[in-house]
């Protein structure tokens, strides 16, 4: 249906969306996660287009949603997961509420009074919801810690600076109850902005990585050549 010229324009067009940064990003995600890179890749052609009328919230909702997935998945796609997932996760055992619940007609959690007597099956699972919940929120600090620092320090300015970014991106990827009004949007700057804290320490991370690559290839050139000497 299109002709090459047509694709050929397309694709330099999105190209330029991207600075040298931007590039080298794409080009690592590109290597471990196809899917991950065309996400990153449409949230800048969007970001790069204004909206048209009256669908400003659906762009937001698509460059935040795009981010979200990016930030969510790459901790993966770069193999720096702290520790195995946590199952049944806190989503699964919330769940699985209505049916525990329902074994229990006659309980309120609204009832006077400072303490609420609960039968003890539900008293525990609310408290394993709770450690899960808990768990899971430090797991998720490990993991970016693994990412983002050289040891694992959950408490880096790095790893706050991405889960700041990252919750920006969840907020406004998802549509709510009540639309806000145009003026309670975020503009393209603050959008930017979120996109440049992924950017500076996704950047950081591939950039040290392939530094220490070329580091660790010239010590085994050194060590090859002092051995070749060795033989001769």
């Amino acid at each position: 249906m299109f002709g090459g010229v047509v694709g050929t324009a397309a694709v330099a067009t999105e190209s330029s969306m991207m600075d040298e940064r931007q590039q080298r990003i794409f080009n690592e995600l590109s290597e471990r996660r196809p899917d991950l890179a065309s996400m990153y890749r449409a949230a800048l052609v969007l970001l790069a287009e204004p909206a048209k009328a009256g669908e400003e919230r659906t762009r937001i909702s698509q460059i935040c949603h795009s981010m979200r997935e990016v930030m969510n998945r790459v901790l993966g796609a770069m193999g720096t997961t702290a520790s195995p997932r946590i199952r049944p996760s806190s989503r699964d055992q919330v769940q699985a509420l209505p049916d525990l619940l329902s074994q229990f007609p006659e309980l309120s959690l609204d009832g006077e009074g400072d303490s609420i007597p609960v039968p003890r099956a539900v008293a525990v699972i609310f408290e394993k919801l709770i450690k899960t919940a808990v768990q899971e929120k430090g797991r998720s600090r490990d993991d970016i810690a693994s990412l983002l620092t050289d040891d694992g320090n959950s408490d880096h300015l790095a790893v706050k600076r991405w889960i700041e970014t990252r919750t920006f991106f969840v907020k406004w990827a998802h549509l709510h109850g009540v639309s806000p009004e145009s003026s309670k949007l975020p503009n393209d700057d603050l959008l930017r902005t979120h996109v440049a804290v992924f950017d500076e320490l996704f950047d950081a991370v591939i950039t040290e990585f392939f530094e220490r690559l070329h580091s660790i290839e010239d010590l085994l050139a050194d060590i090859n050549a002092v051995q070749e000497a060795g033989d001769e």
